[in-house]
């Protein structure tokens, strides 16, 4: 179980905070997909043939 609280972003807002919320909304979720994993584990990609990690998602979003 994730110890990271990800907040559900409001249904009925501006354009703004849902834009905002909906982000932070996803950056939690990649908090949590990553939670516990080390940096071997992130680096595997998940989905093969995709070569797409945990890892590059990161660096991704920085």
């Amino acid at each position: 179980m994730s110890t990271v609280e990800r907040p559900m972003p409001p249904l009925n807002a501006d354009e703004r905070t849902t834009l905002e919320s909906w982000l932070d909304f996803h950056r939690t979720t990649l908090a949590m997909k990553c939670e516990g994993l080390d940096d071997e584990q992130a680096a595997v990609a998940s989905v093969p043939p995709s070569g797409f990690t945990l890892t590059g998602l990161v660096q991704h979003m920085a």
